[in-house]
């Protein structure tokens, strides 16, 4: 198993620009498949019951190991000399995270894409906001302020590459929402605004639509990345009804793909993706999202402006090069510090 000793003397002897080996957890799919492409060697501690890799969300990166799961303790390779851990959620992992780093002595890189839920009291708002890392990142300044840290702001990125527009624009008039458990987690995704915007569940809709996500008796992921791009590059609009969110990965990758998009005019959104009838359209009624849905759906020209502003913004402000490059900087400032 991994020692303290061996990671000393890897910090006295390793290269200074990587590739670097980071422990960390299953979290996010296609954002770690994103941080992947940093090039370092990445392995993923996996619990039975805990949080694994959906292969349908994204296939597993050449460079990134899932450990075998265990169903008590941890089984670290015990040949490989860590340089770091990353923790991606303060509930379930960063109690894991930290115990690990002080055992081998090694930096804790803090990675959060949540924001305090509203129902927390601040007794346990504080518990979590003791828990920092030796780097503390997030995916929005939005998401920095609600949290009450510091730390460094890192947006995510797109593979524009991938989600991409349709080398023949052939949009069909009805919206599109990707949501996993939606009904579960209406309180933040905005399922029973959905409903009163679309008029779902009538024979006959308000606004012709398709769902996709892990939402059991309403709908199914897509089965794999070029799918769920088919069904970006298809629809007419994508409906956001988002309440809360950091910053929703959907919403951007839609953007790369030249989708349209309507969306709640709600925490970062309008301020750093979407500016009003640019790139997008934003609503804080059920009346206006339905307007604006509509709008876009019967206005193929107004559609196609709208997209092609919304893939510019995501080109100019959330590119996985960039992504990339500042992940890479925040790994070498971690391998930096002495713990």
């Amino acid at each position: 198993m991994s020692s303290a000793t061996r990671s000393i003397l890897r910090r006295a002897t390793r290269s200074a620009n990587g590739p670097w080996n980071i422990l960390t957890f299953p979290t996010h799919e296609r954002y770690e498949t994103s941080l992947a492409a940093t090039g370092h060697n990445f392995y993923a501690i996996r619990v039975e019951g805990g949080k694994d890799w959906k292969t349908h969300y994204a296939p597993v990166p050449a460079n990134y190991q899932l450990l075998p799961i265990t169903r008590s303790g941890l089984s670290l390779p015990p040949w490989v000399d860590f340089d770091m851990v990353l923790s991606q959620n303060k509930a379930s992992q960063f109690r894991i995270a930290q115990d690990i780093a002080h055992q081998l002595h090694i930096p804790l890189v803090n990675l959060e894409h949540t924001l305090p839920q509203q129902e927390w009291t601040p007794g346990r708002i504080a518990s979590f906001q003791h828990m920092q890392g030796s780097i503390n990142v997030f995916v929005s300044e939005y998401q920095k302020q609600m949290w009450g840290l510091d730390g460094i702001v890192n947006p995510t990125g797109i593979d524009t590459d991938v989600f991409c527009p349709p080398d023949t624009p052939n949009r069909e008039p009805w919206a599109l929402s990707v949501v996993n458990d939606w009904i579960n987690r209406d309180w933040c995704c905005g399922f029973s605004l959905w409903k009163e915007v679309t008029g779902f569940p009538s024979p006959a809709p308000l606004i012709p639509y398709r769902v996709l996500g892990d939402t059991p008796g309403l709908s199914q992921p897509a089965p794999d990345i070029p799918t769920l791009v088919r069904f970006y590059q298809t629809a007419g609009v994508y409906l956001n009804t988002t309440l809360v969110s950091s910053l929703p990965t959907v919403l951007l990758e839609s953007l790369s793909c030249g989708c349209p998009v309507v969306s709640t005019d709600t925490c970062l959104i309008p301020k750093n993706i979407i500016e009003h009838g640019v790139n997008g359209f934003v609503g804080s009624s059920v009346d206006e999202l339905r307007h604006y849905t509509l709008e876009v759906l019967n206005n193929p020209t107004l559609a196609r402006q709208i997209g092609d502003a919304g893939r510019q913004t995501i080109v100019e402000k959330f590119s996985k090069q960039r992504f990339i490059e500042n992940w890479n900087e925040i790994f070498k400032q971690a391998t930096e510090i002495h713990v």
